[in-house]
């Protein structure tokens, strides 16, 4: 009996390095470990996914090159006829999953696979447009979004606060009906990315005992927000003697100017900053499970969706999530702390360090969360549930 082939669409697939890919990548383990037959489609290359994931290296793109604003056109117009010229060479798969945007023009391809009468879905995997994006291209971009939503069968978004996004902007652009808004509401699916390892709760109050106290950031550190608030708690660790390390997953130039300034001030001997190396999504879990709690901070957009990848993660880990914004799984109080100004992170993150009981229940309540919206098997049936909608459609 021949396997259910699935072909995942994207701009790239890079395991190493931030990006919306990661959440493509989770469905293709997540399909895969239920016996579906994924390949991986983008400009560069058309290859099987079990394949890919043991060969990675040999796949890598260059993002700063790939995004390049000064080749920003020619990469859009080139890549989307790539892709078309790809996907028409192609043998039929059973269905499709469009990432976009990866840009929002290669949602291009929905229409050749609705010509094709190949069953597909659309994934978004970060918001289709840039704050930076000069007003007649953003009403561009919407027009599309609305003209590929309408043709797909199916529309996967990470949660709903972009579910809400995507049906505003069907309002500013077209009259929906009661019928409509509700046919539309119905077609569009809030899927979070899978989780590829949860910890096993039987260890979490072992690791919870060893010290120092762990915080850990996965992704580069971005923002002036986030080396301002790490500045201030970690002048207030050292004041009240705390010994307290915080793990970088990536660096980043703002990484870099945080173990400086603990060098600089003298605060090193309590304070360590580690900053580890970029790995794999699947490699990341190992550093993840020596912390004690997890860090998220962003500027801008707060339902973009790689920091739900982040904070999955995080949770998977068992790792209490202390955030500057909020996402349909974090529940303040219960698996995270949400927090808007310095006061309330510092006495927060001293609270816990004091406070073993409160981490350990947090840590449980984190691990417990994922079990049942994230863990692999339930994302691949969710998955499997609205590919095989779409083929009927």
């Amino acid at each position: 009996m021949r396997l259910m082939l699935v072909r995942i669409v994207n701009d790239q697939f890079n395991l190493v390095g931030s990006g919306g890919q990661h959440r493509v990548l989770s469905f293709a383990e997540a399909l895969a470990r239920l016996g579906i037959d994924v390949e991986l489609m983008s400009p560069y290359f058309r290859c099987n996914y079990k394949y890919f994931k043991s060969h990675y290296n040999d796949f890598y793109i260059d993002r700063h090159k790939l995004y390049d604003l000064r080749n920003r056109l020619k990469f859009f117009m080139d890549n989307t006829l790539i892709l078309l010229y790809k996907e028409i060479l192609s043998n039929p798969s059973d269905a499709h999953i469009i990432g976009l945007p990866s840009p929002l023009l290669r949602g291009s391809i929905s229409y050749l696979t609705w010509m094709r009468k190949i069953p597909y879905v659309l994934d978004f995997g970060d918001p289709w447009f840039s704050p930076s994006d000069p007003v007649p291209w953003r009403k561009l971009m919407d027009k599309l979004l609305i003209n590929f939503i309408n043709l797909a069968p199916a529309v996967m978004v990470p949660n709903k606060w972009f579910k809400k996004f995507v049906i505003l902007t069907f309002k500013r652009y077209t009259h929906l009906s009661d019928e409509k808004l509700v046919e539309l509401e119905n077609k569009i699916h809030i899927v979070y990315p899978a989780s590829l390892n949860i910890a096993d709760k039987s260890s979490i109050k072992k690791r919870l005992d060893k010290d120092p106290f762990t915080m850990v950031h996965l992704g580069d550190l971005q923002g002036i927000t986030a080396l301002k608030l790490l500045t201030h708690l970690i002048r207030q660790l050292h004041l009240r003697n705390k010994k307290v390390t915080i793990m970088v997953i990536g660096g980043g130039k703002y990484a870099m100017a945080l173990k400086s300034y603990v060098r600089l001030h003298g605060f090193d001997d309590k304070i360590s900053i580690n900053i580890i190396e970029p790995v794999t999504r699947f490699n990341a879990y190992k550093y993840l499970m020596q912390g004690h709690i997890g860090l998220s901070f962003h500027e801008g957009m707060y339902w973009k969706p790689i920091n739900e990848l982040k904070i999955i993660d995080y949770l998977s880990a068992g790792l209490p999530v202390f955030s500057t914004h909020g996402t349909d799984i974090l529940m303040n109080n219960y698996n995270s702390l949400i927090f808007n100004d310095s006061n309330t992170f510092i006495n927060s993150v001293i609270n816990m360090i004091d406070n073993k009981d409160l981490l350990e229940k947090m840590s449980l309540n984190a691990i417990s969360t994922i079990e049942i919206c994230c863990g692999i098997s339930t994302v691949g049936g969710k998955l499997l549930l609205i590919l095989k909608e779409s083929l009927i459609l």
